[in-house]
């Protein structure tokens, strides 16, 4: 199950030719054997005695092609091993609409059960209408958990610090509060974080 961070940050587009009049992209993915260690057919075959051999002559690869027939650009990623699976955008997270909340945009993590339980179970949050791509483009995060006596729960961080105390190695937090009751709940948190604070001085 990807984490919510991994559907949206450190992804790269491919590039067209500065001078493209139609950029759209035309994908298309071949799966065949290659075959390891024969270069000739009286070449002999790769034996290994080893149960869990890794290496074996025949193996898996895979091509990936995207074109672009505007500009001609073609990026070609090639590969071994692959794993395919096919899912939806509301079970994956990636590639639906935002969210708006009070001003900021939600933008949703894979389902936890796609098909029972169908409400992402994290999100990233932002500032702008615009998907993030990297850390900086993150104003806060919401995600889910269960309490010990197995309520459901959200968890709120906000105001990205390189140094705070919540978070991972991706983004670290100033702020942080659990016990929301809902999604909305923790972006109204997480908003009202953004706002002046107001201080009240005795004269």
């Amino acid at each position: 199950m990807n984490i919510v961070t991994d559907l949206y940050l450190g992804w790269e587009q491919f590039a067209h030719a500065e001078e493209c009049v139609q950029p759209v992209w035309q994908p298309e993915l071949r799966i065949d054997q290659g075959l390891r260690g024969r270069l000739l057919d009286r070449d002999l075959a790769h034996e290994c005695p080893a149960e869990d051999c890794d290496h074996a002559s025949l193996f898996r690869r895979f091509t990936v092609r995207v074109i672009c027939r505007s500009c001609t650009v073609v990026h070609i990623v090639t590969g071994e091993d692959v794993g395919i699976t096919s899912s939806t955008t509301p079970a994956y997270g990636y590639g639906q609409d935002a969210r708006e909340v009070k001003g900021l945009w939600l933008w949703p993590g894979e389902q936890t059960v796609p098909g029972r339980d169908e409400e992402p179970r994290d999100w990233l949050v932002t500032r702008t209408p615009r998907p993030p791509l990297t850390a900086a483009d993150v104003a806060g995060t919401i995600d889910r958990y269960r309490t010990s006596g197995q309520h459901k729960r959200w968890r709120a961080r906000a105001l990205p610090d390189p140094a705070g105390p919540y978070g991972d190695s991706q983004l670290r937090w100033a702020r942080h509060r659990s016990e929301h009751l809902s999604v909305d709940q923790a972006a109204d948190w997480i908003h009202a974080q953004y706002e002046p604070q107001t201080v009240e001085v005795a004269v």
